[in-house]
């Protein structure tokens, strides 16, 4: 009994031992798995612990350009070269969404980083001596709130410059602008208020400054570009109308441009309307498109396209260094048409062609700018996630001068070949 007795006693003690022990362990906590988030679409997941849905994506894209033009640094630097160096760009875009009572609350950016070698033959003498810059920059970054969209995005304005990778000449601007949207029955409404500095609004210089040999004074008030645009989409057919009230353009409107009589610089407003079409004609060949668009500005030069990115300043640089595309007043106006034909699931082709003409005024009247591009794309996805382009473009620009006793014309022409490869995810 005595040994029996003895066994259940230390039996006993070990079980409360074991179960004292136990009680000191830490509980491990219930992993909180990540979890889809569907109420925005592919590719959301919920934050752990939140009610907000995060998606991740971006982009590397590695390409290279060869050409030739008669505008711009890269002939007198390189004269016996049709190779425009390398260059490799990377996104990183990030999107957070979440449902409130006041609708859906949405965070987007958009990260990029550059190397110096962009290629085409457009670019700063600083790139095209393969100097990289190694550059980051928020390409987009918008904040929105139900209709209320507000950051640094694409213009309201902009209607898009065709299938091809290489755009035809229009609007083609990123602005940091506040932009509210309506929806109904397939008609869109909305109206912006943007920062008209994003388009190359010349500011107010206060005191005189010089400018190369001459002095001047004044310039452009710092208010915001108001645009409005209607859109509608029905079927196979889909448009857009805006229009905007501009403050870019500046004038001479006297002086001598000595520093005791400055050139005096006087602010113009402007003004621009503009619209396109789009067809999808899937009955004619499944995935083909159609597009078409057109607009007209008065000291807006930006709408049109002959100032901003794909543009015809951006093509010829600095013809006359008094030529600033941007702020120069006078009537400007663009066309173009690009047609996508879907060969297979993968593979695709477009071609785009577009024009684009300005005329003078105050004291650049008399200078007339006229310009036509074509250009050719296919692309092909070999896979899920990487896309190869090979575009190949060409410009002709013809500048007048008639300002002076004698007529100084100049005309030019620039051809380029770009490939890329882009892996996307």
């Amino acid at each position: 009994m005595n040994f029996k007795t003895l066994l259940l006693g230390s039996a006993a003690a070990m079980i409360v031992a074991g179960g004292a022990q136990a009680a000191d362990l830490t509980v491990a906590e219930p992993v909180d798995y990540v979890k889809v988030c569907d109420a925005f679409g592919a590719g959301f997941f919920y934050s752990p612990g939140t009610d907000t849905c995060i998606k991740v994506g971006g982009y590397l894209k590695f390409g290279t350009a060869f050409g030739d033009t008669d505008f711009g640094t890269y002939n007198s630097i390189y004269p016996n070269s049709q190779w425009s160096n390398f260059y490799t760009e990377a996104s990183v875009q990030l999107t957070a969404s979440s449902v409130t009572e006041f609708g859906n609350l949405t965070g987007f950016i958009d990260y990029r980083a550059q190397s110096g070698n962009t290629g085409s033959f457009t670019q700063s003498a600083t790139q095209t001596v393969n100097a990289s810059t190694n550059s980051a920059y928020i390409d987009s970054g918008w904040l929105s709130l139900g209709p209320i969209k507000a950051g640094r995005f694409t213009s309201l304005y902009d209607f898009g410059r065709g299938y091809t990778d290489t755009g035809a000449f229009g609007s083609d601007t990123t602005t940091d602008h506040i932009q509210l949207t309506y929806a109904v029955n397939g008609f869109g409404l909305a109206i912006s208020v943007e920062d008209q500095r994003d388009r190359g609004a010349a500011g107010n210089t206060g005191d005189p400054v010089s400018g190369g040999t001459a002095y001047y004074q004044g310039g452009q008030n710092n208010i915001p570009d108001i645009v409005g645009a209607v859109t509608y989409a029905s079927g196979i057919f889909s448009t857009k109308i805006a229009a905007a009230y501009v403050n870019n353009a500046i004038d001479v409107n006297g002086g001598s441009g000595t520093i005791a009589d400055p050139y005096d610089i006087n602010a113009k407003t402007g003004w621009a309307i503009g619209g396109s079409v789009e067809f999808a004609l899937d009955s004619f060949s499944p995935g083909d498109k159609f597009f078409v668009t057109g607009s007209y500005g008065d000291n807006a030069n930006s709408y049109t396209g002959i100032a901003g990115g794909t543009s015809v300043a951006n093509l010829t640089g600095s013809y006359d260094g008094s030529f600033i595309a941007s702020a120069a007043p006078g009537s400007s106006w663009s066309a173009l048409a690009s047609y996508k034909h879907v060969w297979t699931p993968t593979v695709w082709s477009a071609i785009s062609g577009g024009y684009a003409s300005y005329d003078g005024d105050g004291y650049f009247d008399n200078f007339t700018v006229d310009a036509y591009r074509g250009v050719f794309s296919t692309g092909w996805t070999p896979v899920t996630g990487l896309d190869l382009m090979l575009d190949g473009q060409y410009s002709h620009v013809d500048i007048s001068d008639g300002r002076g006793l004698v007529q100084n014309d100049d005309d030019g022409d620039a051809w380029t070949v770009n490939l890329w490869m882009k892996r996307s995810w």
